[in-house]
């Protein structure tokens, strides 16, 4: 007898519908933790989602196995919504890749772009960005342009869709971290930092890193039409994502942590899977795959 499926949101939801299509994975399953400290900062501990950085999850916005998050528009996968910076150093490395990245790997280049680099004017709102006054408080993001992001490249360029400013930063060899928004290069990785009073009244600060799923992005997460980490599809870079993205692991955690969590990773590499607790869309890949 079949056990019924938690779909861990509404069946009519979008969300519930693609885990029933079997687009992705439920996102209730069993995971594995790491927790450490160092001796160099005995207060700060980090809590790294096993799962989640083992998982042979990649990127494939530009591909056709990304769906995008609005089945209306696909070809600009998750930049729907524009990104919001997180600080005033985070608009500052925006502005420099802009000033940097040629002209022939931006789509939607606003024709002013030059001329406003030119007269430096810091009155003037950079014409990439725009303020988002449906939150409680304004909030800068990048600007919206036919209902995606302004640097979400559809078909006209010569790399095709995709991110303008990962496409340059791939092409040219460039930091992956100061070429894009925060939020952009940190996703599909979660970073919660808190205080806590451990129980014999010390306070420390713990850092959990994990997989960035339709949860994190509140209530409205389940309103998207697909979402890439539940999908099999998106786990078939045969590389775990300690490995595949480093650059931003190191950045997020520190080098320090990163090379703990990697050499933890790599004695474990070897483990049997029925000792681990894999994702189940790095799992399913794997059945494809070997079944070809």
């Amino acid at each position: 007898m079949n056990q019924p499926v938690f779909l861990g949101f509404p069946a009519q939801s979008p969300a519930g519908k693609s885990i029933l299509a079997g687009r992705e994975v439920p996102p209730d399953f069993a995971r594995e933790w790491l927790e450490f400290n160092l001796p160099d900062d005995p207060h700060h501990y980090f809590s790294i989602d096993l799962t989640w950085v083992e998982s042979t999850w990649q990127c494939r916005f530009g591909t056709s196995a990304c769906h995008g998050i609005d089945e209306n528009l696909p070809v600009v996968g998750c930049c729907i919504h524009g990104a919001y910076l997180s600080d005033e150093t985070d608009r500052d490395e925006l502005y420099n890749a802009v000033a940097e990245m040629p002209a022939k790997y931006w789509e939607l280049r606003p024709e002013d772009v030059d001329s406003y680099i030119e007269a430096a004017n810091p009155a003037i709102l950079e014409p990439w960005l725009e303020w988002d006054d449906d939150e409680d408080e304004p909030s800068l993001k990048t600007a919206r342009v036919d209902g995606a992001c302004i640097f979400a490249n559809r078909r006209s360029t010569g790399a095709g869709p995709g991110c303008a400013l990962h496409q340059w930063a791939m092409a040219e060899g460039r930091n992956i971290i100061s070429s894009k928004p925060e939020v952009c290069w940190q996703v599909p990785f979660s970073r919660e930092d808190a205080w806590e009073e451990r129980s014999d009244g010390q306070e420390i600060l713990r850092t959990t890193i994990g997989e960035y799923d339709r949860r994190q992005w509140g209530g409205g997460g389940e309103d998207f039409d697909w979402w890439c980490t539940g999908d099999s599809d998106c786990h078939t870079g045969g590389v775990p994502v300690w490995q595949s993205m480093e650059q931003e692991l190191r950045q997020l955690i520190g080098d320090k942590p990163y090379e703990y969590v990697a050499e933890h990773c790599r004695n474990r590499a070897e483990l049997p899977s029925k000792f681990k607790s894999v994702h189940p869309a790095t799992a399913l890949a794997a059945e494809k795959d070997a079944r070809g």
